[in-house]
C-alpha cells in the first residue's frame, strides 16, 4: 500500500501525471489527519470540498491514529523538527505498513529508516 499525504491530493487536483497514474495503479492510505488538514485548507482556499473531498474517498484506505503511532510521531518530530501534525500523518502511514509516501513536504524527507522512501511531488 502507498501512503500520501495532504500535498498529493493538491497534485492530483492540479492533474499531476505522476499523482494521477498512482490513483490509477495503487492502493492508497490517507491519515484521517489528512481528511483534517485538506477540509481546513478548503475553508481557507474557498475551494468547495466535494472537489476534494471525492479525491480522498476515491480508492482510498482512510488510518485512524492510534495511540502507539501517536507515540511513534512524537519520537519523529522530536527526532527531526518534523512538525507534529504532519509526523502523526507520518506514523499512521507507518503503521498501516507503507513503505512508498509521497508528498509535497520538504519536511517529511528529513525522515530517514530502512525500508521506507518518502517520494516528492
Amino acid at each position: 500500500m502507498i501512503g500520501a499525504d495532504t500535498g498529493f491530493f493538491f497534485a492530483l487536483r492540479e492533474g499531476d501525471p505522476v499523482a494521477l497514474g498512482i490513483l490509477e495503479n495503487e492502493d492508497i492510505a490517507v491519515s484521517v489527519l489528512t481528511r483534517f488538514e485538506l477540509k481546513r485548507l478548503a475553508h481557507r482556499r474557498g475551494i468547495p470540498w466535494p472537489d476534494l473531498g471525492a479525491l480522498v474517498s476515491r480508492s482510498m484506505t482512510e488510518l485512524e491514529l492510534t495511540g502507539e503511532a501517536a507515540d511513534e510521531a512524537a519520537s519523529i518530530s522530536y527526532g527531526t523538527g518534523i512538525p507534529a501534525i504532519d509526523a502523526l500523518i507520518l506514523s499512521s502511514l507507518l503503521a498501516a505498513g507503507c513503505r512508498v509516501i509521497y508528498t509535497r513536504d520538504e519536511h517529511l524527507l528529513r525522515f530517514e529508516r530502512k525500508g521506507v522512501e518518502i517520494i516528492r511531488l
